[in-house]
């Protein structure tokens, strides 16, 4: 699996990345502060970023385009679906947008979700089902009926679904993160392709025998830079796995420069090397590249 030469460099496609505006820290729930300290970024988060510092920092890392991402918690809008919609339109060769919904109450949850797609030109949703919860007890797990008209149209409109699984890094409970859950729904829904994000740590070997077993489950790796895959992630993502790993930030969690050179630092063959970083993702995400 090591490779001895030097990797040629590709553009990469970061599959999960956020971009706060300027001055909208007040807009983080205050569960979420936790993990920006643990990881050393605070500041970055009370800062805010606009579309060109954002774009400047992709070039620096070599990242050709980005998957920006709505965030709302509970009744909280942290980037709106219309103000991240407004980002992609700025710089459409760079970005591609990826929403979200409350989806706890349906009938609205799914009028959002198809203006999303129709007149905002969407083309990922992403869910994390800890906010179905009241940020106390459990969340319903992503097999719960409430998600399931969700997956329908993800799969009419031919969207992915990005789906948080793993531990939630903010103080919130994180039992409905389990990647065996993904199991139930990619047998139900098979033309529904589903990421799951953060590498499913702490239950990583739960993900990635999903990502195995069903044609239409991948792993995606936001937030869990390369440099602390366990010894599992890493056989899976340069060997036989190759074709499932998908490269993201969590960005501002993660710079993209550190973030993508540690993908380089594995030592993984350039085949899999470029899957991890683009090719998995252009195939996702339908991004001609």
């Amino acid at each position: 699996m090591a490779n001895t030469e030097p990797t040629p460099r590709v553009g990469a496609i970061d599959a999960w990345m956020t971009i706060p505006p300027p001055g909208s820290a007040d807009r983080w729930p205050s569960s979420f502060w936790h993990i920006f300290r643990k990881y050393g970024v605070e500041d970055r988060f009370q800062r805010g970023f606009t579309v060109d510092e954002v774009l400047a920092e992709m070039d620096d890392a070599g990242v050709d385009i980005g998957v920006a991402s709505s965030f709302k918690f509970l009744d909280s809008w942290v980037v709106s679906n219309d103000e991240n919609a407004a980002y992609v339109r700025e710089a459409p060769d760079r970005f591609i947008g990826a929403f979200t919904v409350d989806i706890r109450d349906p009938m609205p949850g799914m009028r959002e979700f198809r203006r999303c797609v129709e007149e905002l030109g969407y083309k990922a949703f992403r869910l994390e089902p800890f906010q179905c919860g009241d940020g106390r007890t459990t969340a319903p797990p992503p097999t719960d009926r409430i998600y399931w008209p969700f997956y329908v149209a993800c799969c009419e409109y031919d969207i992915p679904l990005c789906i948080q699984v793993g531990h939630t890094g903010p103080l919130l409970p994180s039992e409905c993160g389990r990647p065996i859950y993904l199991d139930e729904v990619a047998l139900t829904f098979p033309e529904l392709k589903i990421l799951g994000t953060h590498v499913g740590d702490p239950w990583q070997d739960e993900m990635l025998i999903l990502a195995w077993k069903h044609p239409n489950v991948y792993v995606e790796a936001s937030a869990r830079p390369a440099r602390h895959w366990t010894e599992s992630v890493r056989k899976f993502s340069g060997g036989y796995g190759q074709d499932k790993m998908i490269w993201a930030t969590d960005y501002p969690l993660l710079p993209f420069k550190r973030t993508v050179d540690d993908v380089y630092d594995c030592g993984f063959s350039p085949e899999a090397t470029r899957k991890i970083l683009r090719d998995n993702a252009a195939k996702v995400f339908k991004i001609d590249v």
